[in-house]
């Protein structure tokens, strides 16, 4: 089967690393896949793409909407032989539903929001926009919130699927029971630093945390800097409120953007993933991946995914007072029930999130009715 895959980049943002696994794991089932971008210059997994044999069709844009991409992926899809097109993120959804309106054929569309309506800025513009998804065969969101909330609109209600996110499933340095038999403290953030991360929060429930036990545990954090307005008032009042707490400031590392992932959550004694609305996070993902625990908060499907004490800790992420009691309650657990608790979120991961399942899952997609 030819198959399409549209994205706006090729950057290092979950959608686009799903993106990717998605293209890489059709590719590895013996499907001819192509990729479609409209901002070449962010690259980050391109290496990934050509080393997988996957051509890229390139098309430059600038800021704002483009009818010149539409008009490009009409014409593209016109003078090729697609089976279906799969496309990631709401304005590469809605290029694709404008272009298979200008097409004079019928072709399998699968669209993709990868996010959760509770963070949506301009709620009733993307209502508007969502009409366009009567164009798509298929809508898929990869969270079973966002999904209940498609179907609440009357024309997505029987086109609404879910699909988890997939990864390859390497052999993972499980931590082992002794990893966890200590008294100091590890744990890694994994986000781009803006509000709905809610690290303001998490810092306030650490100036709690040092109050109530006169300890300080390290705290590294990863990921880039956005560069809107709000993300870098965010980014002050966390600086501020560090330099207001020079022993939690002692412990705390920004990492920035880092390709060592698995090395990062194997020397973490958890994932501390606070954010206020998610869609399926990669980073959760990836830390049960690597055997490695979380604190996460109670929002969207984290309540399915964690588990709370099954395979982490849930807490609220509007309560600095909350965050700081998960952080506690996990370190008061024993040594053998918090591995056990990493222990439990590999298991999920070979059983739910593997690229075989979410490949398997969009085949099933593509293939009905053709």
């Amino acid at each position: 089967m030819k198959i399409l895959c549209v994205i706006d980049s090729l950057g290092s943002g979950g959608a686009q690393r799903q993106m990717v696994n998605l293209a890489c794991g059709m590719k590895a089932k013996g499907h001819d896949v192509e990729l479609l971008v409209y901002y070449p210059k962010l690259h980050f997994f391109r290496t990934v793409i050509d080393e997988a044999g996957i051509k890229v069709h390139e098309i430059e844009k600038g800021p704002g909407f483009s009818w010149c991409v539409v008009i490009k992926i009409r014409n593209l899809l016109r003078t090729d032989s697609y089976q279906g097109v799969i496309s990631f993120l709401g304005t590469p959804n809605v290029y694709c539903e404008l272009a298979k309106l200008l097409l004079p054929f019928k072709m399998k569309l699968i669209v993709s929001e990868r996010s959760n309506f509770t963070g949506e800025s301009g709620k009733f513009k993307r209502k508007l926009v969502r009409y366009l998804h009567f164009v798509a065969n298929y809508v898929v969101a990869n969270s079973y919130t966002h999904s209940e909330y498609l179907r609440s609109n009357f024309w997505l209600r029987h086109k609404t699927y879910v699909i988890y996110n997939g990864y390859a499933m390497p052999q993972a340095k499980i931590k082992s029971y002794q990893a966890f038999q200590k008294k100091e403290f590890s744990y890694l953030v994994i986000g781009r630093i803006n509000p709905g991360k809610n690290g303001i929060r998490l810092i306030e429930s650490l100036i709690k945390y040092h109050e109530e036990s006169g300890y300080v545990a390290t705290f590294k954090w990863v990921g880039r800097q956005e560069n809107n307005i709000e993300s870098l008032v965010v980014r002050r009042k966390m600086e501020d409120l560090l330099l207001e707490n020079p022993k939690i400031a002692a412990q705390w590392q920004w990492l920035g953007e880092r390709d060592d992932i698995p090395e990062l959550l194997h020397q973490c004694d958890a994932l501390i993933h606070v954010s206020l609305y998610e869609g399926l996070p990669n980073v959760v993902c990836e830390a049960f991946i690597a055997g490695c625990p979380v604190i996460a908060s109670n929002v969207c499907d984290h309540p399915i995914l964690v588990e709370d004490g099954v395979r982490g800790v849930l807490c609220d992420p509007f309560s600095p007072d909350s965050i700081c009691k998960a952080i506690i309650r996990f370190e008061g657990f024993p040594d053998a029930e918090r591995a056990q608790l990493g222990n439990n979120a590999r298991k999920y991961a070979e059983q739910h999130l593997t690229v075989g399942k979410m490949v398997a899952a969009y085949e099933t997609l593509l293939t009905d009715s053709l």
